[in-house]
């Protein structure tokens, strides 16, 4: 018998960017079959007067390529309005992958993208296989839709072994890997993705494969995609963040990543840095420039709030200083053995406060003691590192270390840095761009070090009705995001189309809080923001998240390329 479900006299904002306006909306088996006056007979009924009704949020950019096998709502995406992800991003997919490079691709995950390894070794189901086998190991297990990139990392380390994180790879091999690449297109893949970013290091504090790539390999690579009618790239551009934006290196790649795929390529990510200030022009009117010879070429742009939190125990934050990386990356006792060193601690305080080993630039009254795992810390929460030091008469860094040694390195520390106002005016600039996407959100991914699924709902609550109409910005969420992508049916309120929607009262949309919880395998932590004013998540006609709280419902779809969803 057909499953019919009527959401009743909301708001309706299709996705379109036209104005709202009042309707019932009808999913039959999962696609939308009416948009206007619906009979409500026999029908599953949700009274919407009140809410706005608008298509499911896409989430363009994430790593719930681990969390899904575990956690099958990708919270907190879900709890914000998402109800499509897109796996493997930055290069990081756990497929295709042998057996045993599964393992060491979760351990580089727990790395690179700040997962747990326990967490990773006990939830993950996927024990190998092709990109095939990777996708039908979600069907009919997830609560949210997801599709998924084929990760360069994977590839490169299927064809090359080791030697993937050691040097270039010959000619023969990068044949090898395009082949790879194009049976996992064949086989579902959303598209290719790459990155070479320096700061991204595996577990054993060397570059990650794609940083080892030469131009002429991802450029092939890039190339497989022009032999199918879908597909895109997601690619982060290694000086995406530099003093004058992308160096004239990576201006050339990716002119001919979009020459040969003749695909839309998904950029990360766009901004102002107080290290670059006049960066973004450069990387926007180049971006510009690349639309006008009739490219397609979509930079991200960040919402949430500046700040990150991390923890000693697992942080990538940093990678980019040398002396740093290589104490992060050692086993746990020695780790603290280094950390404790008196010698060791100056060298590291050393590295920090040079600018050219990396651009974090640590002030010690923006650090603070977060969240503590352990109650011998309780005390300090919230207060800053500088003022604890100098109660304490002790230099900053060694009372930073001194706190994490206590707790086995476990003390949870925030950076909370204030969106300024050079910064916040690049956004409001930027934000309606036709070219940029919004989100970058890295969900399921640094998992104590920051939460970024909440984007959604800071799109909607900061920069509406200021910068944004209400109908502008659920279309950046929606229509924008599917069509960048190539999901042809998802992303509008129209007949004929999924029936992916979310339910939320402007009034009492608002993120909460983040919180530290302590649910995912092992034992393992994260960081969340919960949120408010969201009545419904629904998937495919199906509501996966009522009022903040997971139904049960799995009726998320694998989306793979090229196929119809069902």
């Amino acid at each position: 018998m057909a499953h019919r479900l009527v959401v009743r006299g909301g708001r309706v904002v299709d996705g379109t960017g036209m104005a709202g306006y009042t309707a019932d909306v009808e999913v039959t088996d999962g696609r939308i079959t009416a948009v206007g006056r619906v009979s409500t007979e026999g029908a599953e009924v949700i009274d919407a007067a009140g809410l706005v009704v608008a298509p499911g949020f896409i989430d363009l950019h994430t790593h719930f390529d681990a969390q899904l096998h575990f956690e099958p709502t990708a919270s907190p995406a879900s709890w914000h309005g998402v109800t499509t992800v897109v796996l493997g991003n930055c290069g990081f997919s756990v497929a295709p992958a042998s057996a045993d490079d599964v393992g060491w691709l979760c351990k580089m995950l727990s790395r690179v993208e700040g997962m747990s390894e326990e967490a990773l070794a006990a939830g993950v189901t996927f024990a190998g296989g092709s990109m095939g086998d990777f996708l039908a190991g979600f069907d009919g297990k997830i609560g949210v839709n997801a599709a998924a990139y084929v990760g360069h990392a994977a590839v490169r380390r299927g064809v090359m072994g080791e030697a993937a994180s050691e040097r270039a790879a010959t000619l023969a091999e990068v044949e090898a890997m395009a082949a790879v690449v194009r049976q996992s297109m064949h086989e579902g893949a959303i598209g290719f993705s790459t990155s070479q970013l320096d700061l991204h290091r595996d577990h054993l504090g060397r570059p990650v494969p794609p940083n080892l790539a030469a131009p002429e390999e991802i450029e092939a690579l890039s190339g497989v995609l022009s032999e199918f009618p879908w597909g895109a790239i997601s690619f982060f551009p290694r000086t995406f963040g530099h003093l004058h934006g992308f160096d004239e290196k990576d201006k050339e790649l990716l002119r001919r990543m979009a020459e040969v795929s003749g695909k839309p390529i998904h950029g990360n990510v766009l901004g102002y840095f107080s290290s670059s200030p006049e960066g973004w022009k450069n990387n926007i009117a180049f971006a510009e420039d690349l639309n006008r010879r009739g490219h397609r070429f979509h930079p991200m742009l960040v919402v949430n709030p500046k700040g990150v939190f991390f923890s000693f125990d697992n942080t990538f934050l940093f990678d980019e200083y040398d002396r740093w990386r290589e104490v992060l990356v050692l086993p746990q006792e020695e780790r603290m053995r280094q950390l404790a060193d008196p010698a060791v601690r100056a060298a590291l305080g050393a590295n920090l406060a040079d600018p050219s080993a990396g651009s974090l630039a640590v002030r010690w009254d923006e650090v603070r003691v977060a969240t503590p795992r352990d109650a011998s810390n309780a005390a300090l929460a919230d207060r800053t590192i500088e003022d604890i030091a100098a109660e304490r008469g002790a230099d900053p860094l060694a009372t930073m270390l001194d706190l994490a040694i206590s707790e086995d390195l476990e003390t949870l520390f925030t950076i909370r840095r204030k969106t300024g106002a050079q910064e916040q005016a690049v956004i409001e600039e930027l934000i309606d761009h036709p070219m940029i996407m919004v989100g970058s959100s890295d969900g399921g991914a640094h998992l104590l070090t920051f939460c970024g699924s909440d984007y959604t709902t800071r799109l909607l609550t900061k920069f509406v009705p200021g910068s944004l109409t209400l109908e502008r910005a659920v279309a950046k969420l929606t229509s924008v995001p599917a069509t960048a992508l190539g999901l042809w049916d998802r992303g509008l309120i129209r007949p004929g189309f999924a029936g992916d929607l979310v339910l939320f009262d402007p009034a009492r949309l608002a993120v909460s809080p983040v919180q530290l919880v302590r649910d995912f395998p092992a034992g393992t932590s994260r960081l969340v923001f919960p949120a408010e004013g969201y009545h419904a998540t629904i998937v495919n006609g199906r509501v996966v998240v009522e009022d903040g709280k997971a139904t049960g419902e799995r009726s998320g779809q694998v989306l793979r390329g090229g196929q119809p969803s069902s």
